[in-house]
């Protein structure tokens, strides 16, 4: 589907798009009720849970993947002391299936980013390793413009 998606779109149509595909993978109630109920006034309980739930339900799509601890440094204040606010995936199926960098940052990285920021309220950094596969989520750490990435 992302090769498909990624062949008959240009990257920004095919990020749109993947958006709205996760998008749709919530009830639209909680698209809207989540920034106001949490992400805005709970923004450091908010980035843990998110890393938390993402850790646990998406090891079928990314493969093996642990939370780690993002430096303080990195985080955006307010959002919390980045323990156990980041997720390591160990050996990305997704990027590693594809082979393809921009598969990878038009239907995954950039879209994913963008849900969690737009959708959810949540900063959300996502940095892939195309060597080793790796794939790093950091929640609560805002994300480089792609024009430094």
């Amino acid at each position: 589907l992302a090769l498909l998606l990624n062949r008959r779109y240009g990257p920004t149509e095919t990020q749109q798009r993947t958006q709205r595909i996760l998008a749709s993978l919530f009830p639209p109630f909680i698209l809207k009720l989540f920034p106001i109920m949490f992400s805005g006034p709970f923004p450091a309980f908010s980035a843990k849970l998110n890393a938390l739930i993402t850790s646990k339900t998406c090891v079928w799509l990314m493969g093996p993947q642990e939370l780690f601890d993002i430096d303080r440094q990195e985080m955006q204040q307010g959002w919390g002391d980045g323990v156990n606010q980041g997720i390591l995936i160990e050996r990305c199926r997704y990027l590693e299936e594809s082979g393809c960098a921009s598969v990878c940052i038009n239907s995954c990285k950039v879209p994913t980013q963008s849900f969690f920021a737009q959708d959810m309220g949540i900063p959300l950094s996502m940095e892939p390793d195309y060597d080793t596969f790796e794939c790093r989520f950091k929640f609560g750490v805002a994300p480089k413009q792609q024009s430094q990435d």
